[in-house]
């Protein structure tokens, strides 16, 4: 970012914004005052007048419910703007005023009709309930009948009817009556007033209540119509009025003194030149490039990512905007979060249904903006399910493409496999199974722990080299205490057979095993109760990883740092959700396959009843859309938290502003 000075004389500031705005190439930077003789400006003339308008404006596209499309044409305004807006609010007013009225009236319809229904049941007029001197009325609801009222006394009279009960007692047993009644559930109501037969009142309120609700929908629809005519003009209008009102309060955003201007601002450094051209045209402006301390001044990100990473900037900016002076984690982020939501879902057939229904979203949701943007999100998710349940979990739709050996006998749904019901060998087997080698996916998941955090720390490395190596080094230290880690807990998985064992002889095969220094003692290196034995000893590189990673820590970082390695290790251990989630997913859709298709599709195939197959089959559609749902949902939040809580916090300050040029207009998006 190059910093921009722009001066000139103040009666070409009109003419000046009108380029700024046309180019939208300069970050403003607001003045503030502080300098003797130098103050910040005034709106222009029309601002005042322009605002009033667009007050109104926004008040009658409120009442019709106008929305804004995404790319509204400001040209569409006419240049009688102010005359059409004054006569339309007048409209507006009139029926907006006429429609609160009735609504108004029409609650207070409700309130009368609502507190005259309980009468409406009972077979007596309002003045049967006042008016008695030896008598208590006791009127209310009663949620079911209520009986033996003779054992409080016997000097009452009852009137009951679908839930409303009226009981006239004498006066000395008005208390113990209530008393009874209220423990069984007995709610006093107020009697309305008047005088008549409350069935009859009560058919003549609803018709009101009709009659109102009729002139309801007529002012609705003279509203509807004037949407439907006015609704472009309306966009169109907003659009220039909103344009005018930006352009005529830009000053005060300026610096000005009795004769001249000053506006300082950021633009790309490439379009420097494209912007001193522009502004070139209007005589005695002086525009130059400001010496700034970058570091200092913190300009405004402008993000650019390669077209496939720009929709998971939305994640990133969830978070917060990446400051200036550090790395843009969006492309770690697109390629991460993909991959980490495919893992859990992990699932041929869910990642199919995902990337279809993803694809088909994308085509409708052909504006930019957040919405398209989650959606791509979610594409390259179920993409990477697709890739994941393919070659390694080997199942669609909670059927593995080869029965499990250890399912083998069991019979029914837990037998099936993708091979069977096609009646040919799928060449794909499983390289894990999730329901049975639980202990594999979880080594998985510390593996992605180890280099998602690995590439966090590297990141700050890099953002914190060039302006702090003390800093730096301390990023060097926690990279050699989770190496450290790393190493110690997955020569702890080597000792059984299986992918710990794989990892550590293949990928990390590299890594010195022993006391490559020959000083550690042998019961450092072989510690027996925690499962490390003279075949699989401590590798003494680790430790050394781990001790002069703590030493370094302390002398970069500080002492109180050193609780963090505890939370290191709690980092690492919240990596099982991703195990955790796709067993959960499995185990889910194994039950609802064993429900659906053991009670209703295989014996229904067995004995030819089709109806029980087609009732399974629609059972089972309902139940893998729970799953289908509720796993991309779990799938969506878990990967988005690793990357805040766990992977963003070890680099990523944030707190950035974002580069938005004067002259460019954003759509709000929720």
């Amino acid at each position: 970012m190059t910093r921009a000075l722009v001066v000139g004389p103040r009666d070409r500031m009109e003419e000046t914004i009108e380029a700024l705005y046309g180019l939208g190439l300069l970050h403003l930077v607001d003045h503030h005052e502080g300098h003797e003789g130098i103050g910040i400006g005034t709106p222009l003339p029309q601002a005042s007048s322009a605002s009033e308008v667009l007050v109104k404006l926004r008040s009658i596209a409120a009442v019709l419910h106008v929305e804004e499309p995404s790319k509204p044409s400001a040209g569409e305004a006419a240049e009688d703007i102010r005359e059409k807006i004054l006569s339309l609010e007048l409209n507006i007013s009139e029926e907006d005023g006429a429609r609160k009225k009735t609504q108004e009236l029409l609650a207070d319809l409700q309130r009368r009709i609502d507190e005259m229904a309980p009468f409406a049941r009972l077979p007596l007029r309002l003045e049967d309930y006042r008016g008695y001197e030896s008598l208590d009325v006791l009127v209310g609801r009663a949620p079911r009948e209520i009986a033996a009222l003779e054992t409080v006394t016997a000097s009452f009279e009852a009137f009951a009817g679908d839930g409303t009960l009226a009981v006239f007692v004498a006066k000395e047993h008005g208390d113990a009556m209530r008393d009874f009644l209220v423990q069984r559930g007995f709610t006093r109501i107020a009697v309305p007033e008047g005088d008549g037969a409350p069935k009859d009142l009560h058919a003549s309120l609803l018709g009101e209540r009709e009659k109102w609700q009729g002139r309801l929908e007529e002012i609705e629809d003279r509203l509807t119509k004037l949407r439907e005519r006015y609704a472009d003009f309306l966009v169109s209008a907003r659009a220039h009025l909103e344009v005018q009102v930006e352009k005529a309060e830009a000053p005060l955003r300026f610096a000005v003194t009795d004769h001249s201007f000053v506006v300082e601002g950021w633009v790309p450094t490439e379009r420097f030149a494209a912007m001193d051209e522009g502004l070139g045209k209007i005589s005695g402006l002086f525009v130059d490039e400001l010496e700034t301390d970058e570091h200092a001044a913190d300009p405004p990100v402008l993000l650019r990512n390669v077209k496939p990473f720009r929709p998971f900037e939305m994640l990133v900016k969830l978070f917060s905007i990446p400051s200036y002076h550090e790395i843009d984690p969006t492309f770690t982020v697109a390629l991460i979060f993909p991959i980490f939501f495919g893992l859990m879902i992990g699932d041929t057939g869910y990642g199919i249904a995902w990337f279809l229904f993803g694809l088909f979203l994308l085509k409708k949701a052909k504006e930019p903006g957040a919405w398209r943007d989650l959606v791509t999100t979610i594409t390259w998710g179920g993409f990477f399910a697709l890739l994941f349940g393919l070659f390694v979990f080997g199942e669609a739709f909670g059927i593995p493409f080869h029965t499990p050996p250890e399912e083998i006998g069991h019979g029914g749904a837990r037998e099936l496999s993708w091979s069977i019901i096609l009646g040919a060998d799928v060449p794909l087997h499983a390289q894990i199974e999730k329901l049975h080698d639980v202990s594999a996916f979880i080594v998985l998941a510390i593996v992605a722990s180890f280099l998602h955090l690995g590439i966090g720390y590297l990141i700050g490395f890099f953002n914190d080299v060039r302006h702090n190596v003390k800093h730096a080094l301390g990023k060097v230290a926690w990279l050699m205490i989770l190496l450290g880690l790393f190493v110690v807990i997955l020569v702890r998985t080597a000792r059984w057979p299986g992918l710990g064992q794989e990892i550590w002889e293949g990928p990390m095969g590299w890594f010195p095993r022993g006391d490559p220094l020959g000083v550690l003692p042998e019961s450092l290196m072989i510690i027996g109760t925690v499962g490390f034995t003279a075949e699989n000893p401590v590798p003494g590189l680790a430790i050394y990883l781990l001790l002069v990673g703590v030493l370094l820590l302390l002398a970069t970082e500080g002492g109180l740092h050193i609780m963090e390695v505890f939370g290191l290790v709690a980092n690492m251990v919240s990596y099982a959700r991703l195990a955790a989630v796709g067993i959960a997913k499995a185990a889910m859709a194994l039950a609802f396959n064993i429900i659906t298709l053991d009670t209703l599709v295989i014996p229904g195939w067995a004995s030819g009843n089709w109806f029980m197959v087609i009732v399974g089959l629609g059972f089972a559609f309902l139940f893998h859309l729970i799953v289908f749902l509720l796993g991309a949902i779990s799938a969506y939040i878990q990967a988005i938290r690793l990357n805040y809580v766990e992977y963003f916090l070890k680099f990523f300050k944030g707190a950035g502003t974002e580069f938005r040029p004067f002259g460019t207009r954003t759509k709000t998006e929720v």
